[in-house]
């Protein structure tokens, strides 16, 4: 009891040193202390500069909208994660976790990286990436930094308690995997026991990631992958003006389904912690009212391809567009979507809260384990 209570005071005095720092500088408190981000392209800000890889976007014209120009962002200028981040009330960008240079993670880390999946070998073919399982690795780096900082893996565990984890996994085990004849993951599995697998390997990732004391985690389903522009052209020749690539987008359905049922079980499983399902697919397709252009990528790519050329000249009018490139999006359409994930607007956006809700939680940690038994 007594341990208890000492760790609950050097929380509090923690707490309110990592306010004041946000009063002296004249900026708003967040409504967590931390947040930290999980996932691939459409949430990397930066990390794949690091890796001798093929996606790596840190070259005009992407950036041309971000204040600081290319920083490896795959969007003219912010993407979802930073419009999370900006509704949770944090002055500055989330840190990428590149090598593990980073020294502000207090405030949070993004370790997300393009390419990447919850499988080891999805996107293996296109070079270095930080896997599901590594990201989850150079976690385990920023939580025992918090620990050895705040003076003990207790006080660690109740900071740690308190943050907002968003993970965005499962896109590149189809798109850089199943869907791909380079690998042979379409002809090991029919598209209910490949959804499975992900889903059994992804409970795992996330139950390691609640060991180290994450307690708030928003999973994010699949987009519509059949509707990015690269798989339009693609499949052109069996659509119309108006339709998607419905048999892509079935499948990751199932993906979809199984990850609503997997929070629940974790929900049922973990009293002291809570997971949520954002609807990325249905929120996908109803944040596209209102862009005048939903089919075309802005800027000038290869037919069938995914990045913007070059130098190349984008579209003026990138407010209009939902997509910047060939599969991600305009920092508009980050906005529309990020907001409907903070904010529900329907019922069917998130399940069974959406972020903002998430973060009013009150969790009781009684049931909580000490993180020295984390296993990564």
């Amino acid at each position: 009891m007594e341990s208890e209570l000492k760790a609950l005071w050097l929380l509090s005095v923690v707490l309110l040193v990592s306010n004041w720092k946000h009063w002296t500088h004249g900026k708003s408190v967040p409504q967590v202390p931390c947040y930290f981000v999980f996932g691939d392209s459409l949430f990397d800000n930066g990390n794949n500069n690091y890796l001798d890889t093929a996606p790596k976007v840190n070259y005009l014209p992407y950036g041309i909208d971000f204040e600081t120009g290319a920083t490896g962002r795959c969007s003219n200028g912010l993407n979802i994660a930073d419009t999370i981040a900006e509704q949770l009330g944090f002055d500055s960008y989330i840190t990428d976790f590149g090598f593990g240079g980073c020294t502000n993670y207090l405030d949070g880390v993004n370790y997300g990286s393009s390419g990447a999946g919850i499988l080891n070998i999805t996107g293996s073919k296109s070079g270095e990436l930080f896997t599901m399982n590594i990201q989850l690795y150079n976690h385990n780096i920023t939580v025992s930094r918090i620990a050895k900082i705040l003076g003990s893996e207790e006080v660690a565990r109740k900071y740690l308690g308190q943050c907002i984890y968003v993970s965005d996994m499962g896109h590149n085990d189809y798109l850089n995997n199943y869907f791909l004849d380079i690998y042979d993951s379409s002809q090991l599995y029919d598209p209910e026991h490949f959804a499975q697998l992900l889903i059994d390997t992804y409970e795992s990732q996330l139950e390691s990631l609640y060991w180290t004391g994450a307690r708030k985690i928003a999973l994010f389903g699949i987009i519509r992958v059949g509707c990015m522009p690269s798989n339009l052209q693609k499949n052109s020749d069996k659509l119309d003006a108006s339709s998607c690539a419905d048999e892509l987008n079935n499948d990751v359905q199932i993906f979809n389904r199984k990850l609503l049922g997997l929070v629940e079980k974790l929900n049922t499983k973990h009293s002291d912690a809570r997971f949520t399902y954002i609807n990325s697919y249905d929120i996908d397709n109803h944040t596209n009212k209102g862009f005048t252009d939903t089919r075309e990528s802005c800027c000038s790519v290869e037919p069938g391809t995914v990045p913007c050329k070059s130098l190349s000249v984008p579209c003026s009018n990138r407010d209009d567009y939902v997509y910047w490139d060939g599969a991600h999006f305009t920092e508009a359409k980050a906005w529309a979507f990020g907001k409907r994930a903070y904010k529900r607007q329907s019922l069917t956006d998130a399940h069974p809260y959406d972020i903002s809700e998430l973060v009013k939680l009150k969790l009781d940690d009684s049931d909580a384990c000490d993180t020295t038994h984390a296993e990564l």
